[in-house]
């Protein structure tokens, strides 16, 4: 038999087409010492989030149409300008429903009774989230048809948690004419909400072109839609061909509106230096661009789904002359 947690480390039950759980420090007076570490874990990280997972889940596919989510945990908010913290520190386990004659998308959601200090995990459209009080956990795929929950595209939420993450090493060389990523990060299905703020730094060297200097572009895309407006270094300032330097780029995107036609605006700052000499304005071996979208300029992008916000760029006259940027260092995540 497939059996479910319920949030608290109780004894499993039988599995339902829902899973249950208290909500932290909501036990009806019992104390509960690792509850009591799991709050103060989650408002450690809270002070960063401006609601919904903290830690995210993992979604697995299992026998049939069940599918396990991993443990979690979410600041929820409660309807009533409080706010509750939910998660698991078991696996859990759901039913979804077979695909019908067409794809559809379905929700994992966490429902709060906040008088009762419960949740309920269930599976629930797109629409149906509006203005309802708990956390989104993810989204399920479910093609035409589809028999079990391995043929489902599974997809857990992201913590929608403010703050730059850890670096990432992308070692991705850029020679070509055309724009090519030189870092990346994921904006998770229904982050964005309007005014919130992505960054993205991503560091690095590279080498002027020969037997002439070549102009580097640089630019933000989302999901590979560039921004209107981008930055073009001329390389004036950058003496001798050929010659080797340091490249620093940060680009930000900023959400206007969202739904499955999003818009964003972005900027996006570039620097270089030269590295056979010292850097320094007599030697005019220095320079920085930059470029921002401004007016009707936007770039539109499905905030229901992931988005991929990538820092990009190109040599549009540079192809065998030699001329590359490599990435070695990348930092992202969501600021405001």
């Amino acid at each position: 038999m497939t059996t479910t947690g319920n949030g608290n480390g109780a004894p499993p039950a039988p599995r339902a087409a829902t899973v249950s759980g208290l909500l932290a420090w909501g036990q009806a007076g019992n104390y509960n010492g690792i509850d009591d570490r799991l709050v103060i874990a989650a408002l450690a990280a809270g002070g960063r989030s401006s609601g919904g997972l903290v830690v995210p889940p993992t979604f697995t596919a299992q026998t049939g149409l069940t599918f396990a989510i991993g443990p979690w945990m979410a600041i929820a908010d409660c309807g009533d300008g409080t706010k509750a913290v939910i998660g698991s520190r078991t696996t859990q386990t759901i039913d979804e429903t077979a695909g019908g004659g067409s794809a559809r998308a379905d929700v994992v959601w966490a429902d709060i009774s906040p008088d009762a200090a419960t949740y309920t995990i269930g599976l629930i459209t797109e629409a149906a989230m509006a203005g309802r009080s708990g956390v989104f956990l993810g989204l399920v795929l479910v093609p035409a048809g589809a028999n079990s929950a391995a043929a489902m595209d599974l997809r857990p939420g992201g913590a929608r948690v403010l703050g730059m993450r850890k670096a990432t090493q992308p070692n991705l060389t850029i020679t070509q004419q055309t724009w090519r990523t030189w870092a990346q990060m994921t904006i998770p299905a229904y982050d964005a909400e309007v005014g919130a703020v992505y960054d993205l730094e991503v560091w690095g060297g590279g080498q002027q072109g020969s037997p002439n200097r070549i102009e580097l572009d640089i630019t933000c895309a989302l999901n590979g839609a560039v921004m209107a407006a981008y930055g073009r270094h001329a390389f004036n300032a950058i003496q001798g061909v050929g010659a080797q330097f340091r490249q620093y780029m940060r680009g930000k995107v900023v959400c206007l509106s969202t739904g499955t036609a999003g818009t964003f605006q972005a900027m996006i700052l570039g620097e270089q230096a030269e590295t056979s000499q010292p850097v320094s304005v007599t030697n005019s071996n220095m320079a920085t661009v930059f470029a921002a979208d401004t007016g009707a300029n936007v770039i539109t992008a499905d905030t229901t789904r992931d988005i991929t916000f990538a820092i990009q760029a190109q040599w549009p006259g540079g192809s065998g002359s030699g001329a590359n940027i490599v990435s070695r260092q990348a930092i992202g995540g969501r600021v405001a």
